[in-house]
């Protein structure tokens, strides 16, 4: 039923939010203590200090909130501290160190300390069940007036009916009626899942319930607009029955596969050929196995392979978001690494000099906080003054001569005084534009950046990528001046940056998605990672940076010239997920150390994605009796995915794809075999309507009686395809079916 919510346990939350209800709505208990909490005098309370009394000021809510409740008695205060865990104990979208942080510092304003290590406030009851959007940041004093108008209703009632109100579903919906709410409130939606979680959907807004409908052709948003909460409830309630019977499986979630896929479609622009063929997710193609069953479920090493036009890259795609944070929901430490990562050295130190506003020396400057932050985004544990002095030097100006190196490179930021002091220089924001938006985000801070935080990192391979891109090697250092290049120095590849960037960020995870990664010889990109990257050798460390758990290896060519080469290991909490396609002849097979290393799921075509007609022509049916014939002709790696018909809403358009993506793909698959072709696209007469075959007689093309003896040969031709028919296509599933 509803309670099916992966990546997220939702069996531990519901259960936590019962033992709330139970406590703190029915009777007058509390969450974190064995006080009474949940009383009339406090809802009473927090209703003349918070509702009537709204701060319009400047400040973020904590601290306009802090100063509302600052003349409230201490229980109204430890009332609020509760109020913020049940309104966080839903929402995903936020992290569990930021939940907690919240729920200790408010309740701390009561004069007592909650211990953040209490049961309630673990990571896997504060992980959450699904996402509130945007709109649980900034509405968030609505939703405590909204709370806070519940409690006090609720307590108005005795403590029978309260019981009664929240364990029938019809009680529940006619008082929830009687509850005072401004605009449309997340948490009644919130609520009426932890009380009815067999009964309703975890949405948090009516929104996504009209569009599952709409998607599902159940009813137009139009008209579902209109609808009440209970009619919204008992048509997604017949709806899941429904699809429950469709895929035989009770663990459906409309957020997931396959069920997602049908109001969350991409867009199906025909112009755009390589989205088409990526164009939606696929299943499993093994018969007997629910395609149910391949909602992704987060792995350490993950490769999706499969025929091409399956959806690979799409749900890569797709799993982006679980590696996605707004700003507003992480905390500062997290948001600085992820803004540092995107620039490089000397816009950071530049960014320090600036803020400090004084001559600096580097001892001093290697202090700062967006100095800290990018060395530890760069894996740095020990000093980083030498990079310091590096930077400084070859972007000093050269007015005045202080600073005696061979090589000064534009933009010249910084300038040197007499004394070995510091400083950028006075136009430093014109001279150096990368350091200037850097420094004006620096100061803005997460709320204030609109763009999401990654917590992942895209590459594709190709046959040319190597070692040295992907880990860690040597770059020309260009002297800006000549063009001219005059040295090398080692540059962190794309996996060694992921890998710093998780190792900084430990209590999230953290991905690396790579597209078609059998495409590169892996065995040699992966070097000696390849056995960092096994599960029982990934690196965990403590909070100083010591190796705890794991191993590490010595990488070559990184030590500096007073130290040994950098140590370096994988932390446990990067995925390495990728995509591989299984009709890439060219392509090697994976290195079969690193075969051992992953975890394979494949993915094929997904029949019921094309379930329509198109001028009579099943779509569904025709892929499948072509893809059974390649199947026994081939193998299972060449089949068609069902991407190559997703935009197909014509016969127009059938035509077009057959004509110019599907002969082509088999006559690739069989080597330019045109029997074979024939034999896929056969209507069971031994021909194809599709192709035209001409016999080639010796005797008539060379004469003489001495070729008469020479078999004849055929040669195929593909037909106009304005002449192909429905009744053509047709024909080839109706063969099989016969």
């Amino acid at each position: 039923m509803a309670r099916y919510s992966p990546p997220h346990d939702s069996a531990p939350i519901i259960a936590a939010a019962q033992q709330w209800i139970d406590n703190c709505l029915i009777v007058d208990g509390s969450v974190f203590s064995k006080e009474e909490v949940w009383t009339v005098a406090n809802f009473e309370a927090l209703d003349r200090f918070v509702v009537q009394r709204p701060d319009a000021g400047d400040g973020s809510f904590y601290e306009k909130l802090e100063l509302q409740v600052a003349d409230a008695p201490p229980g109204a205060r430890k009332l609020m501290a509760e109020m913020l865990w049940a309104l966080l104990l839903f929402p995903s979208n936020i992290t569990e160190e930021m939940k907690r942080e919240s729920i200790v510092n408010v309740w701390g304003w009561s004069g007592d300390s909650l211990d953040p290590g209490h049961p309630l406030l673990a990571d896997d009851l504060l992980d959450g069940i699904g996402s509130a959007g945007m709109g649980m940041n900034t509405n968030r004093w609505r939703e405590v007036n909204y709370l806070i108008a519940l409690g006090k209703t609720i307590k108005q009632l005795p403590e029978a009916t309260r019981r009664t109100v929240l364990t029938d579903y019809d009680q529940f919906m006619h008082w929830i009626g009687t509850v005072p709410m401004e605009g449309e409130r997340q948490f009644r939606h919130m609520l009426r899942y932890f009380l009815f979680p067999d009964r309703v959907e975890r949405m948090s807004s009516n929104g996504d319930r009209r569009r599952v409908l709409a998607g599902f052709g159940v009813a137009p948003v139009n008209v579902t607009r209109r609808w009440t909460d209970r009619q919204l409830d008992d048509e997604l309630l017949k709806l899941r029955l429904a699809q429950e019977a469709r895929f035989g499986a009770t663990d459906l979630d409309f957020y997931l596969h396959p069920l997602r896929d049908e109001w969350q479609k991409p867009n199906e622009g025909p112009a755009d050929v390589e989205a088409d063929e990526e164009a939606l997710a696929g299943g499993v193609s093994e018969p007997g196995v629910s395609v149910y069953a391949l909602a992704m479920v987060r792995a350490k090493n993950l490769i999706l392979f499969g025929p091409p036009g399956t959806g690979k890259t799409y749900r890569l795609q797709q799993m982006f978001r679980d590696y996605t944070d707004q700003p507003a929901d992480i905390d500062r430490r997290a948001w600085e690494m992820q803004l540092v990562a995107a620039y490089g050295w000397r816009a950071v130190i530049a960014v320090a000099l600036a803020q400090i506003g004084a001559r600096t020396k580097v001892a001093d400057l290697e202090g700062h906080p967006i100095i800290r932050a990018k060395a530890a985004q760069r894996n740095r544990t020990g000093t980083v003054r030498p990079t310091i002095w590096g930077y400084l030097q070859e972007h000093a100006s050269r007015e005045p001569n202080t600073v005696n190196v061979a090589v000064h490179r534009a933009p010249y930021t910084f300038e040197k005084d007499e004394d070995s002091f510091w400083s950028v220089v006075k136009d430093w924001r014109d001279e150096d534009a990368e350091a200037a938006e850097l420094h004006d985000r620096w100061l803005a801070g997460p709320a204030k950046n609109a763009a999401p935080v990654k917590r992942y990192r895209v590459v594709t391979f190709h046959p040319s990528y190597s070692y040295e891109d992907f880990v860690v090697g040597l770059r020309p250092v260009a002297n800006t001046d000549s063009g001219a290049a005059v040295g090398f120095r080692m540059v962190d590849g794309i996996f060694k940056q992921a890998c710093a960037e998780a190792r900084a960020n430990p209590t999230r995870r953290h991905a690396l998605f790579i597209d078609e990664i059998n495409r590169a010889d892996i065995a040699k990109v992966f070097g000696e990672l390849i056995t960092l990257i096994e599960l029982d050798k990934r690196a965990r460390y403590d909070g100083a940076g010591n190796l705890v758990a794991g191993m590490e290896v010595q990488l070559p060519g990184t030590g500096l010239e007073e130290g040994e080469d950098e140590r370096f290991g994988v932390p446990d909490n990067l995925d390495i997920i990728g995509t591989m396609n299984t009709a890439d002849r060219s392509i090697a097979l994976l290195d079969i150390a690193l075969r051992r290393r992953f975890e394979f799921r494949e993915i094929g075509p997904e029949y019921s994605v094309i379930d329509r007609h198109v001028e009579d022509v099943d779509l569904a049916r025709l892929l499948r009796a072509i893809n059974d014939r390649i199947e026994f002709l081939a193998d299972r790696d060449r089949l068609v995915g069902h991407a190559y018909l997703t935009s197909v809403r014509s016969i127009a358009d059938l035509r077009a794809v057959f004509h110019g993506r599907i002969i082509p793909l088999l006559q690739e698959y069989f080597f330019d075999d045109w029997s074979r072709v024939e034999m896929v696209l056969s209507n069971g007469s031994g021909h194809s309507p599709l192709l035209a075959r001409e016999v080639l007689e010796a005797r008539k093309l060379f004469g003489g009686s001495e070729f008469s003896d020479l078999a004849p040969q055929f040669r195929y031709r593909v037909t106009d395809p304005a002449g192909w028919s429905s009744l053509d296509f047709i024909s080839l599933y109706k063969a099989v079916q016969a």
